[in-house]
């Protein structure tokens, strides 16, 4: 391929990256690249990933749906709740987990939530939580006062860089986490509030012995009535972030808020955090990156090439419906 013909490709791919989604992560020390929703599924066969399945760059709207618990499209055939191939760790319950976004536009203010489940027999890949409650929220920021600041404000200025730290009473075992971004601009009225999502496996190590009671359902967890979920974020009100209260250990919270620098920069493929507040990049690490093998693409109008602040990926034209959202 010229230069000229990338060059074009690369801009034009520009126009399906109007939101975001996780693009690859940090756990344990070892860097995982993400569901690359552009370039995955026309790959054969499709690389192993500890993320599970996403729709792409769109949002979910629809909180009654099966797509609000990990961000699939089931009606176009991603069905995000289907398990991952892998799972992440060994990682310390206590541990901070790093998850690098793809650009986020500034308008699309809102919080930012993480869940965690465990999974049956320590097994999350066959696991799929379908309506049932077994999630514990672990992490969770919204807004600062009534001020225009954000927990979304986040992604764009440490460069696409969240946290949240895996609660250290945690008994060992296989999780599910769902982390998103709740984008609130056209939230005065529902459907309005967009939902970002995405799902993540990994392996908790350590001594905790606690299991959390108090649990909840994708769908289930989030009623259009909340008062997280219709609201108008243009006006100076305080916030009440959805969903259960936030799970702690011995009134400790897990992660009030994602942990967030100005400077942090997203990792290239052999990177990882190393800092407890801002990610050290460095490639000294060791590297899981489900390694794709080489990738088959399904007949399209267009092939285009997506790229991030952290990683370039293979992308195509052929978006699904609800993944096309321009505002």
């Amino acid at each position: 391929m010229s230069f000229a013909t990338f060059s074009i490709l690369a801009a034009l791919a520009a126009t399906v990256s109007a939101h975001g989604y996780v693009n690859n992560a940090s756990i344990g020390g070892v860097s995982y690249t993400g569901y690359q929703p552009y370039q995955d599924p026309y790959t054969t066969p499709l690389p192993d990933r500890i993320f599970r399945a996403i729709q792409g760059n769109g949002p979910v709207e629809d909180i009654t749906s099966i797509d609000i618990q990990c961000g699939g499209y089931t009606a176009g055939g991603i069905v995000g709740s289907s398990p991952a191939k892998l799972t992440a760790g060994p990682v310390a319950a206590g541990s901070k987990v790093d998850l690098y976004w793809t650009l986020w536009p500034e308008s699309h203010m809102g919080p930012v939530i993480t869940y965690m489940a465990l999974c049956p027999g320590g097994d999350c890949t066959t696991f799929e939580p379908k309506s049932n409650a077994v999630w514990f929220k672990v992490q969770e920021a919204g807004r600062t006062g009534t001020s225009d600041v954000w927990a979304s404000d986040a992604i764009e200025k440490a460069g696409g860089f969240l946290s949240y730290t895996i609660p250290s009473c945690l008994k060992p075992g296989s999780y599910l986490v769902r982390h998103e971004v709740i984008a609130l601009h056209a939230a005065y009225a529902y459907p309005g509030a967009q939902f970002y999502p995405s799902c993540h496996q990994i392996k908790v190590t350590g001594s905790g012995t606690t299991t959390p009671s108090s649990l909840v359902s994708f769908p289930g967890a989030y009623k259009a009535a909340d008062p997280g979920i219709t609201y108008d974020a243009y006006k100076a009100s305080a916030y009440t972030i959805p969903g259960p209260k936030l799970f702690t250990c011995g009134g400790s919270a897990g992660s009030a808020a994602p942990i967030v620098s100005s400077s942090a920069s997203a990792p290239v493929a052999t990177s990882v955090a190393s800092n407890s507040t801002i990610p050290a990049i460095t490639t000294s690490a060791a590297v899981i990156e489900t390694a794709a093998p080489t990738a088959t693409v399904a007949p399209t109008t267009l092939q285009t090439l997506v790229q991030t602040s952290s990683t370039a990926a293979p992308a195509t034209s052929t978006v699904p419906e609800a993944a096309a959202d321009d505002c």
